[in-house]
């Protein structure tokens, strides 16, 4: 896919029509629109979003994307629209998507009310010029750019850092199912599961003796109440997971709030080292775990340790072990049939018969090298069992004090919820209140979540053995037999295609997590490497002498940016690889990138390198950076393959007081707008 260009008109700040034509080839696969905060940028990458699926990222949704100065030109009770289209080029056929918005204005003010849905079209032109159009637009828009991708195509370089959160393992698990195409292989399991082995098991229940009936009846019931917690436990998911985005929208209220910023900045700092913390607590824990299990029993081998040396030591004193000559050297002595002192050793001499004796005293070397290595290891023990208590001790230690660490960190911030909770400022005061009940209504979720999970696992271990039940009970007449072997054979499947999808995610989740850690240690100066976790978590890690592999806890936000960024990169490159693939389940895509301030909290070094590295990210890529964010640096590293140019002109109010202080910038007696001015204007 390559976009083409983008035309709009009355979006946000742009008042009017205004246009954007792309280039995309090996020498101009890049574009940049520069502009100041608050010129637009954020507003271009949501015009893309909302041309294509109907949705923005803004806090305030899509109730403020009208232009005021649109709004501003007409009478109340009068209509306006505004109106997106965007050309792209895909798999040698020109699509076009155009999406219109009207509203009506207020009777009272710049308030403006939506009239009806947005309206999606699309047409394109083929390969050999024919002209088609869509009767189901949205459903094909979807299958050219899925909507569930688009975020890791269209993002935000601010928020983009969050990807390296705990929270996010959801979206890279569902990015990981769309790439791969597993929804196909999840609704072949759920219509196994739900209606053809649902129906079979009615089947053989009506023919079933009545020792298989009633285990089948209990089968039933049980996967009957494992479907219920699997329910429940996705919809408290899925509340979570909405309150979390509400929780986002106050925290991003809060940093408006001059009055309460330090406050803000500071819980921020705390959650963030709380998070810290939780991570040492459960490598620390995920340690002991592990060395109690290899040497956890020297703890109980004291007694045992010298008794068994003593014994041992015992028979090397009377010349038992290990035997003074091997049971070899003698073998050879007899087979030559002549001693060391060149006695003759003949068959039935009294010579013969005593170095037999001895041969039949002395041990083999299997027995003998047991012993060498049990008198080693036991010499070793007292060492390894004092080794042990100490690292105990010390894991101990250092999670009492992670835990005060915790427990202080969870004072200050009841502390600052309890100061914001009764301040003076109304708005403050609201914002509070909610999150504090969003923070409850999440614990409650949580714990419907852990429940559920421990349901489902039981459910699974009492099916598991009736299941063993039901394979002892024999059947009883032919039509039985064959519901059983239908029923049998149906769940075999269903299983198959379980494992089946299991195996894919894992596969593309280990190729991922590799593409990941090469991306993201060709960035980094830090000897770290990245990786995506079985639980599809994005982490960094790092080795400790004498200890190993350990997460990194403390990650600055340039380190989670560096990671996250990785991750898009290796994404788009995976989905080109399925692309030219052909697979049987999803087939890929030739996606662009389009990068909205990805520079932003990166220092000079990390903003080098990743400019050096955006070129290849993609075979189209369009950025959308401030005068600040395009240094020397980045410019040099990107103009070698710059196709296109544009600068965002902000006109604002005079009654803001700002002054003109740079070509982005001007002043306007009316609502604030920008205009787009092809070329780059210069800091």
């Amino acid at each position: 896919m390559r976009i083409l260009g983008l035309k709009i008109k009355n979006f946000r700040q742009f008042y009017g029509e205004s246009e954007l034509n792309f280039l995309a080839s090996d020498t101009s696969r890049i574009t940049v629109i520069h502009g100041e905060n608050g010129a637009g940028k954020t507003s271009l990458l949501n015009a893309f979003k909302w041309v294509l699926y109907g949705n923005t990222d803004f806090d305030t949704g899509e109730k403020t994307i009208l232009n005021e100065l649109a709004l501003s030109k007409i009478d109340p009770g009068s209509v306006t629209d505004l109106t997106l289209e965007l050309e792209f080029e895909h798999e040698g056929s020109t699509y076009s998507v155009k999406r219109k918005q009207e509203f009506k204005r207020a009777n009272e003010g710049l308030q403006a009310e939506p009239i009806g849905k947005s309206v999606p079209s699309l047409t394109w032109i083929d390969k050999e010029g024919k002209f088609g159009s869509s009767s189901n637009p949205t459903s094909q828009i979807n299958q050219l750019i899925p909507e569930k991708m688009h975020s890791y195509f269209f993002f935000n370089g601010e928020r983009i850092e969050k990807l390296a959160n705990v929270s996010a393992s959801g979206e890279i698990r569902d990015a990981i199912r769309t790439l791969m195409g597993l929804e196909i292989v999840e609704r072949a399991s759920d219509h196994l599961g739900r209606l053809v082995i649902k129906d079979l098991r009615k089947e053989a229940s009506e023919l079933a003796s009545s020792d298989y009936g009633s285990l089948l009846e209990q089968s039933n019931k049980i996967i009957a109440d494992q479907e219920q917690f699997q329910k429940d436990r996705d919809a408290a998911q899925k509340s979570y997971a909405g309150f979390q985005t509400e929780l986002n929208a106050i925290n991003s209220s809060y940093e408006k709030i001059t009055e309460v910023k330090a406050k803000i900045e500071r819980r921020k700092n705390l959650d963030k080292d709380s998070e810290a913390i939780n991570t040492k607590l459960d490598a620390l824990e995920q340690s002991r775990t592990s060395l109690v299990a290899k040497a956890g029993a020297l703890a109980f081998l004291g007694d045992t340790i010298t008794s068994v040396s003593g014994v041992l030591e015992d028979c090397r004193k009377r010349g038992e072990l290990p035997y003074k000559i091997r049971a070899t050297f003698i073998e050879d002595l007899l087979h030559v049939g002549s001693c060391i002192c060149e006695t003759k050793l003949e068959e039935g001499s009294k010579e013969r018969t005593a170095v037999e004796a001895y041969r039949d005293r002395a041990s083999g070397e299997d027995l003998e090298a047991a012993f060498t290595d049990t008198v080693s290891n036991l010499r070793a023990m007292p060492r390894e069992r004092e080794r042990l208590y100490d690292q105990l001790k010390d894991w101990s230690a250092e999670e009492k004090q992670l835990k005060s660490k915790l427990k202080d960190n969870s004072e200050e911030l009841d502390e600052i919820s309890n100061t914001l909770g009764s301040s003076e400022f109304e708005d403050v005061k609201r914002l509070e209140d909610r999150r504090v009940e969003l923070n409850n209504l999440q614990a409650t979720q949580r714990l419907k979540i852990a429940k559920a999970d421990q349901e489902i696992d039981e459910l699974k271990a009492q099916l598991a053995l009736i299941n063993k039940d039901i394979e002892k009970v024999k059947s009883t007449s032919e039509r039985e037999d064959i519901a059983r072997r239908k029923l049998e054979f149906a769940e075999a499947c269903n299983s198959l295609i379980d494992n089946l999808h299991e195996a894919l995610a894992e596969e593309t989740r280990k190729h991922l997590s590799d593409r990941v850690n090469d991306t993201f240690q060709s960035i980094l100066r830090k000897d770290f490497y990245a990786e995506i976790d079985k639980d599809y978590t994005l982490k960094i890690f790092k080795d400790i002498p004498g200890v190993g592999k350990q997460p990194v806890s403390e990650k600055s936000t340039g380190e989670n940016q560096v990671i996250s960024l990785s991750f898009i990169a290796s994404l788009v490159s995976l989905a080109k690889e399925r692309n030219k693939a052909k697979g049987a389940f999803f087939k890929g895509g030739v996606f662009p990138i389009i990068m909205d301030s990805p520079f932003g909290a990166l220092d000079r070094e990390y903003r080098e390198k990743i400019a050096e590295h955006i070129p290849e990210l993609a075979d189209q890529v369009i950025i959308l950076a401030s005068n600040s964010q395009w240094s020397k640096e980045v410019d040099e590293k990107c103009r070698p393959f710059m196709g296109k140019e544009y600068s965002l002109v902000y006109h604002a109010p005079k009654s803001k007081g700002r002054e003109v202080d740079s070509n982005y910038v001007k002043r306007t007696d009316g609502p604030e707008f920008t205009r787009i001015e092809e070329g780059y204007l210069g800091r």
